[in-house]
């Protein structure tokens, strides 16, 4: 295994003089371009860090490269039991696949920090060999006093004061058993920082100072993140760290310990904060942030990356450059404006479209696209059947799910219930939702329960009975009763009563579904069919007189 994490040299990776926050597209970089993503076990996937996951994926795969899902478990205390398979069951869903990894192996494993302690605590070791790091004894409460004396002066962090022991009374501290951690010697001038590919050489919060001598290995000799992420994207030969925009003050460690190292560092990309609509940050703690819930309500998994692309990421800057992105047309040449399959993300994605603006959560935005994806999985041209028939085919699992819909024989006509599909599917946001909101089509309307009740209590009784019949009258026949059929005779209606045509509908609609909303009438009738619509019409007049 050693082996396979034997110190590796890169190349520095050209940034290519961006201009940030251009949309101009980027080239590849060489060497092969090497992403990662690394979360910490601490509980479910949240939004951002599926969009994280999603930037590293669409540019390892944009240019030819490769993407790792590395487990970051330094922080022992805040691990949740599940947490790693949770994690690996919401990219199976979202259908992003790693090259190298937990769960798939390669050449730079084990991809688990807790495996990984030896190499942490030797390349510790290194540091304070070449005197770039020390051992610090300080106690809890010195620390406290520390911190407290540092603030009435302005300043935080720790003042150094275990930099000057020497080794000797440093190896008497340990033989006495003394508890240590090892602090990274942080360079105090002032230094200038390679540029972020987001933020630019505008980068909130970072200094450009050490300052502080921050603590690399803990007492318990595990290391703090800024020892670990470092040590293991130098060995597994990360190009790219795209990260949270609140690791924008760890840069100049990270930095410092590449130096310290003799290493060269990865390009930085930081990516900006998603916030709720009020501008406060999306917080795991509120709210709907776990990607798993929405997969849960129904959300597609497509629509969910399309989603989260658009947070933070220009893609109207793709199209300015010829690429004709984000725009599907359906069977009936509607566009479907901002809709993106996986692999037009990936054709279209640019590192130089990523934004450094806050990017506002809007579920009314993920709705928009989740409708969106139905409907260009169901009618968009290339499609074919298959994208239509497993709907349809959910769908009729759906229906199948529910008891009182499953007793209906009508559930087990497969072309009665593709039928009821093709009506719905404009009208639903969530293909979960298509069950419930077609149950009239499979069940005969009870009209004595509330909700008909009310309807009725709105209608004139005249109005009613002569709509009703008319419309029956009209229906009487053999043969398919065609859409132009039904608005003919809804028509002849409206022309031969001297009601109003709301009056006539919802005495039509109250009569064939018992429900106020839905469909046009005329498109109620065309899916019944005339035998069904018939003897529907027959019984709501039957409860009316």
């Amino acid at each position: 295994m050693r082996a396979s994490l034997r110190r590796i040299q890169p190349a520095r990776l050209p940034t290519w003089g961006v201009r940030y926050c251009s949309t101009a597209p980027k080239a590849a970089p060489e060497p092969e371009a090497r992403l990662r993503f690394a979360p910490s076990p601490t509980g479910f996937l949240h939004l951002g860090g599926l969009r994280t996951a999603l930037f590293n994926y669409l540019l390892a795969k944009k240019w030819d490269g490769k993407i790792l899902l590395r487990i970051e478990d330094t922080d022992q205390s805040r691990l949740v039991p599940g947490a790693v398979d949770a994690l690996r069951r919401t990219f199976d869903w979202a259908g992003i696949e790693y090259d190298e990894g937990v769960g798939i192996g390669g050449s730079c494993g084990p991809y688990v920090q807790s495996e990984r302690l030896d190499l942490y605590r030797e390349h510790a070791q290194k540091l304070i060999d070449t005197d770039n790091a020390y051992e610090c004894f300080c106690t809890p409460d010195e620390l406290a006093a520390i911190r407290l004396s540092l603030a009435k002066r302005g300043r935080l962090g720790y003042d150094g004061r275990c930099r000057h022991l020497s080794r000797d009374d440093v190896r008497a501290r340990k033989e006495a058993g003394h508890p240590y951690t090892i602090r990274f010697k942080s360079k105090q001038e002032k230094e200038t920082l390679p540029d972020d590919l987001v933020f630019g050489p505008a980068q909130p919060n970072v200094t450009g100072t050490g300052a502080d001598d921050f603590i690399m290995m803990k007492t318990d000799g595990w290391p703090t993140y800024h020892l670990a992420s470092v040590v293991d994207d130098h060995h597994m030969r990360i190009s790219h760290v795209l990260r949270g925009e609140e690791w924008l003050p760890s840069v100049t460690k990270h930095h410092q310990l590449y130096r310290a190292f003799g290493w060269s560092p990865p390009a930085f990309a930081h990516l900006p904060l998603l916030v709720n609509a009020d501008g406060t940050k999306l917080s795991k703690r509120t709210g709907d942030v776990h990607v798993e819930q929405y997969a849960e309500k129904g959300y597609e998994p497509e629509a969910m990356l399309n989603f989260l692309a658009l947070l933070g990421w220009d893609y109207h800057g793709a199209r300015r450059h010829g690429n004709e992105v984000g725009v599907t047309k359906t069977k009936d040449g509607k566009e479907l404006d901002e809709v993106f399959s996986l692999s037009e993300l990936v054709d279209a994605f640019d590192i130089g479209g990523i934004t450094h603006r806050r990017a506002a959560v809007s579920m009314s935005k993920l709705d928009y696209i989740n409708k969106m994806t139905l409907r260009r999985k169901a009618t968009a041209p290339g499609a074919g059947e298959e994208g239509h028939a497993a709907l349809v085919a959910r769908f009729h699992a759906g229906l199948r799910a529910e008891p009182s819909l499953a007793a209906s024989a009508l559930v087990e006509d497969e072309a009665y219930v593709e039928r009821v599909f093709d009506m719905e599917l404009e009208r639903i946001t969530r293909l979960n939702e298509m069950p419930g909101a077609s149950a009239f089509y499979f069940l005969d309307p009870d009209y004595y329960t509330d909700g008909p009740k009310a309807m009725l209590a709105k209608i004139k009784r005249d109005a009613y009975v002569d709509a009703v019949s008319a419309v029956i009258k009209a229906l009487e026949g053999d043969g398919e009763l065609t859409p132009e059929a039904a608005w003919d005779a809804i028509h002849a209606a409206f022309a031969s009563l001297p009601y109003k045509k709301k009056d006539i509908t919802m005495s039509l609609r109250h009569a064939l579904t018992g429900r106020a909303q839905g469909p046009t009438v005329a498109e109620i009738l065309s899916v019944l069919g005339r035998e069904r619509s018939l003897a529907r019409l027959r019984g709501g007049l039957a409860s009316v007189e």
